[in-house]
């Protein structure tokens, strides 16, 4: 056994030995991107979940144990503690408005928008009291989803002017919205797949179902970056839009894959993971490493995780963009509930080039 041990320590030394010389002696290319660590609201959990295009990071962050608030990260201001929210289903606009949920005094889900100038604002509901905000555009439309009196859950969109407007036709029909851009293009989640609704026109007018799975997000072009799955161990990293239909961008070797964001500018950042196992003297071995890159239209793939230090029990995944290439996401520890919030910021020189 003694013997045994010393083998399998002997191997990870060797490996350790390897992977040191390689980053020592192999050239490294130069940088694209400075990294800032976002700090907490004073626990130990910090999620970054959305950024506009001023900069301006949303996300929720531990303040006691088990108790999480909203924050707003601004460079000249830092943290700000935006009082309680219920979970990372954060967006931001570029006025800096933000939707989210919290519970109100009955113990009931409702979706809020907070702006800068009027503070927390509740969203009315379909009938009943339940609604869940998704996402805000640039012109304060939100879209989510709400209960209604027969207590199914029906997509909405809500603004100032109009009000919440019902964008299901059929009462007995479940759907739930999903991401809006400054167009009016929403994606509806319905029982035959998810779907690309005009909602400033009237009538609404839907596409045929969007050939891709998870969660998905729509830009101001209206292109939407999907993930679907090829040979085995294989996913397709496409871009779909409702008049050319699907474009393959790129294939990455994966278990799963994190919901692909795509800006304005068309750059695709994409978080993955890779199953591993294998046998060592009798052992068996399972590890899980998760994976992020850009992928840019001129430059390719170009990796994320060198630009963090990354333990053998944390990972990186990255949870939004915006049209100037920032990016923001959070290293997570796979053994607890640690986590840090990370920014990355393109290097202009570097991108000039």
């Amino acid at each position: 056994m003694r013997k045994k041990r010393r083998l399998i320590l002997f191997a990870c030394a060797a490996a350790l030995l390897a992977l040191v010389l390689t980053r020592c002696l192999w050239p490294q290319p130069d940088p694209m991107y400075t990294v800032t660590i976002l700090p907490s609201l004073g626990g130990d959990f910090t999620l970054p979940c959305a950024i506009n295009d001023s900069g301006q990071v949303v996300g929720y962050s531990e303040v006691a144990k088990g108790v999480y608030h909203l924050f707003l990260w601004e460079r000249d201001k830092g943290m700000q503690d935006l009082g309680p929210v219920n979970n990372n289903l954060l967006d931001i606009n570029n006025a800096g408005q933000i939707v989210g949920m919290m519970n109100d005094p009955n113990g009931r889900e409702r979706a809020f928008v907070w702006d800068p100038r009027e503070g927390r604002r509740m969203l009315p509901a379909l009938g009943k009291n339940e609604t869940r905000a998704h996402a805000i555009n640039n012109l304060g439309q939100v879209v989510g989803a709400a209960d209604t009196e027969a207590g199914v859950l029906h997509a909405f969109v809500w603004d100032a002017a109009a009000g919440m407007r019902d964008l299901t036709p059929s009462s007995a029909t479940e759907t739930r919205a999903w991401s809006i851009n400054d167009v009016g293009q929403v994606i509806v989640f319905t029982s035959g797949g998810p779907v690309l609704m005009h909602v400033n026109g009237d009538p609404a007018a839907t596409s045929r179902p969007i050939p891709a799975r998870g969660l998905m997000k729509v830009n101001n072009g209206g292109d939407i970056a999907g993930a679907v799955p090829g040979s085995p161990r294989r996913y397709d990293v496409i871009v779909w839009r409702q008049d050319t239909g699907t474009r393959k961008l790129f294939q990455l070797e994966a278990d799963s894959v994190y919901t692909p964001q795509r800006n304005d500018v068309g750059q695709v950042v994409v978080s993955w993971t890779i199953e591993s196992r294998s046998t060592v003297l009798g052992l068996s071995l399972f590890q899980a490493s998760w994976k992020s890159c850009l992928w840019d239209p001129k430059r390719g793939h170009i990796p994320l995780d060198r630009y963090v230090s990354i333990g053998r029990r944390e990972q990186l995944w990255l949870t939004d963009l915006n049209n100037h290439g920032c990016l923001v996401g959070a290293v997570q520890s796979t053994r607890d509930s640690r986590s840090q919030g990370v920014l990355f910021e393109p290097i202009p020189e570097r991108w000039e080039k």
